[in-house]
Order: C-alpha cells, then sequence, then structure tokens
C-alpha cells in the first residue's frame, strides 16, 4: 500500500511540474479527491442541464435577443423588413428539416406540403374559427407534426433514391388534397385570411413603443425572429440529450446503432415528427406574412428549394439552415429588387445583349451554390465560416502548451552544462 501511494504521489508532482499537463489535477475529472470529484461532477452536470453552457453563449443570446427587438424597429424600409421575415421563416422550415436529413440520414423532397398543412390549419384556426395566436401557432405546429407522425412509419423500411420517390407522391398527394378541400384551401384560387397576432398585452400586428405605433411587418418580424431563436436552441440542446446521440447514431450506422441498443424505427419516427412540426410552424408564420396562400405554393419547387438550403447551409450543423436562408433564400429576392441596377442582369430575357434574366438568377445561383459547396466543402457554408473563424482565432491567441513551456524555461535556472 505504502510504495502505490508513493507512486502515485510521485507521479501527480511530476505531472504537475511538466507543462503538457495543463490542467489542474484537482479539476479533473480522475481526482481522487472525493469532495472535488463530486463538485466537479456537479458542475458539468449544471452545464449539461443549462440552455446555454457558457457565458459566452449567454452573451451572444442577449445580443441576439435584442437585435430581434431593435432591427425590425429602427428601420421602415419595407423591403428589407419583408426580406428579413422570408429569411426567418425559411429558417423555421430547414431547421425541422435538417434533423431529419442532417442529424438522422433521411431524405425528403415533401417538406413544402408540411408547410402547406401548417399554412392552411392556420386559416382554419385563425381565420375561421378566430382563435387567438397561442392557439393558431401550436396548432399549426402540432398539425404538422400530427400528419407527418401517420406519414413518418412509411419511410421506415426504404433508404435513399426510394424515400426521394416516396416523397414525389407525398406531394402530389398533398397537393390534390389542398385543392379539393376548397371550405379551409380556396381550391385553385387560394384563400385570404388575417390571423391574429395579439398575444396578451402585446399585439405583434401593430405594436406601440414609446409613444409611436409601428407597421404590422415590423411586429410580425420580432414575432418570426423570436420563433427561429426558440427553435435553433431547442434543437442544438436536443442534440446534446440522448435521443440527438441517438440519431446521430442512427444517421452514421443503422445496425451499428441497433447492437448498441437503439430502436432505429423510434428515432426515425419522432425525427420525421419534427420535422413536419417545424415545416407546419413554418407555414403557419408564412400565411400571417402573405395573408394570401394557395395550393401551388407549397409544390415540389419550394421542397427543392428547402432541400437546397439545407444541403448548402451544413448539414447535421445547427447553425446551417440560417446560413443557407441567409444566402439562397434571399439572393433571389435581392435580385429581383435591385436588378435594373445590375449591367449583367435584364428584366426582359428578349432583350438583346447578354446578360442573365432575373427571373433565372435563383435557378443560376442554386445550381452554382451546390456545386461550389460540394467541391470545397460538403458540409456547407456553416462549416466553411466555422474553419475561417478557427483560422482567425489561432493568429490572436497562443496555444496554451507553448505559453507553458514557454514560463517553464524562463524560471529553470541556468546549470553547468549549459554554461
Amino acid at each position: 500500500m505504502k510504495v502505490s501511494s508513493d507512486i502515485r504521489v510521485n507521479s501527480q508532482s511530476r505531472h504537475e511540474n511538466d507543462p503538457r499537463y495543463g490542467v489542474d489535477p484537482e479539476m479533473s475529472p480522475t481526482t481522487v479527491d472525493p469532495v472535488e470529484r463530486a463538485k466537479s461532477i456537479e458542475r458539468w452536470s449544471r452545464s449539461g442541464s443549462s440552455l446555454f453552457r457558457t457565458k459566452a453563449q449567454k452573451l451572444w443570446a442577449t445580443i441576439g435577443l435584442l437585435a430581434i427587438v431593435i432591427v425590425p424597429l429602427s428601420t421602415a424600409h419595407p423591403f428589407l423588413i419583408s426580406l428579413g421575415i422570408t429569411v426567418g421563416i425559411y429558417t423555421i422550415a430547414t431547421v425541422g428539416l435538417n434533423v431529419m436529413i442532417g442529424y438522422t440520414g433521411m431524405i425528403s423532397l415533401a417538406h413544402s406540403i408540411f408547410m402547406g398543412l401548417g399554412a392552411f390549419a392556420a386559416v382554419g384556426l385563425g381565420e375561421i374559427l378566430e382563435l387567438p395566436l397561442f392557439v393558431w401557432l401550436p396548432g399549426s405546429f402540432m398539425i404538422g407534426g400530427l400528419v407527418a407522425a401517420i406519414i413518418a412509419p412509411l419511410n421506415l423500411r426504404i433508404r435513399g433514391v426510394f424515400q426521394v420517390i416516396l416523397s414525389l407522391g407525398l406531394i402530389f398527394l398533398g397537393l390534390y388534397a389542398f385543392v379539393n378541400i376548397p371550405a379551409v384551401t380556396g381550391g385553385n384560387a387560394g384563400i385570404s385570411a388575417n390571423p391574429s397576432l395579439s398575444l396578451g398585452l402585446v399585439d405583434f400586428a401593430q405594436i406601440n413603443l414609446f409613444g409611436m405605433t409601428y407597421a404590422y411587418d415590423q411586429g410580425l418580424f420580432i414575432l418570426v425572429w423570436l420563433v427561429v431563436a426558440a427553435a435553433m436552441i431547442t434543437v442544438a440542446n436536443m442534440m446534446r440529450t440522448r435521443f440527438g446521440r441517438a440519431m446521430v447514431a442512427t444517421r452514421e450506422n443503422e445496425t451499428a446503432a441497433q447492437l448498441a441498443g437503439i430502436n432505429v424505427s423510434t428515432v426515425k419516427i419522432r425525427a420525421f415528427v419534427l420535422a413536419g412540426a417545424f415545416g407546419g410552424l413554418a407555414g403557419g408564420l408564412l400565411l400571417a406574412q402573405l395573408r394570401y396562400v394557395t395550393a401551388e405554393q407549397f409544390g415540389i419547387e419550394l421542397g427543392l428549394q428547402l432541400l437546397i438550403i439545407t444541403v448548402v447551409g451544413g448539414l447535421g450543423i445547427s447553425w446551417g439552415p440560417l446560413f443557407g436562408s441567409l444566402i439562397v433564400a434571399s439572393i433571389p429576392l435581392l435580385a429581383q429588387q435591385y436588378g435594373a441596377a445590375l449591367p449583367f442582369l435584364k428584366d426582359n430575357p428578349a432583350e438583346p445583349g447578354f446578360g442573365v434574366p432575373v427571373a433565372q438568377v435563383g435557378l443560376l445561383f442554386y445550381g452554382a451554390a451546390i456545386v461550389l459547396v460540394m467541391a470545397l466543402e460538403p458540409r456547407g457554408l456553416a462549416k466553411i465560416a466555422e474553419n475561417i473563424g478557427r483560422r482567425c482565432l489561432t493568429v490572436f491567441r497562443r496555444k496554451p502548451r507553448e505559453s507553458l513551456q514557454d514560463c517553464k524555461q524562463e524560471k529553470l535556472p541556468h546549470t553547468s552544462e549549459d554554461q
């Protein structure tokens, strides 16, 4: 016993003097002291269950919350406000799609149908039944998830291209249902709706602050981006749970996941339901923005656009949907708004001379974005931004090991050999 204890003490003293061991032994997860170990485990459990694990995350969350309120109220430009709302709605939709594709490994083009379900659910709940915001918006979320739960078992035994074919079939069936339920959808002509945006004492449709009344779109901007923040934080924290790890394991290797005791079928169904629910939530907010929707808006074109945003933004990265929506969803809208000021764009394809028609900018940009991202970084724009940020940080900070070695060299006395 004495020998082993001496070995442990000598080993610990060597580690303390060795610059390679930059962690204080008292803070190590394998510390011998039971009191320090209990405190360390308590700190880890507290940080693991908290919404924000570090002070930097809390700071950025506070800055983001202030920006959500200040940005729309400090500008009255209708196009910029509308663009911000559109980017937020696409971000919410692709947060759910990223759960299904990026984290679980399933493929779907039918996410547009869930947006349509959410939009028409908002028509029924918010316009026809005249229910308040805290009813019709969660209702859109739940109806999207409920229909996804009914469809999800069909997606369990197929993979790859067969999932794409299944999603195409769902799009055709969904469009048929939308057209043939005119009481809620308006049929081929579409339907107008103006659901309430009042939530208790706050009416997002007409915000009164410091004696000033703000426009409908400014209040909707705040509502949409509050939902964006809630959705992204929810998914990011979900990925730290057992269910999040099970999704990643299912994506990497289903057989290994099953051998590890993970119910792969349950994981896939839950991921599919979450994706459908977020799609329904985005559809409800889309109705609040446009106040007029038609069945053809939720066809294969929207499904492809959502898939491109998810892939280009970054599969399996929490910030991917935001990056993808900022770039992919905004470029075509910016081209339509400011295309006349750019020499290489033209409004009329029949005009003589070289130029890209404004209506085709989206198609050209989608193709170029996919090719460039797949060639440079298959994990998307979010991964590219992460790599750039990491390289920039290494320029302004030194490695802890090098700094410790420098300190040790300065403190070591000169020996006869050195002389």
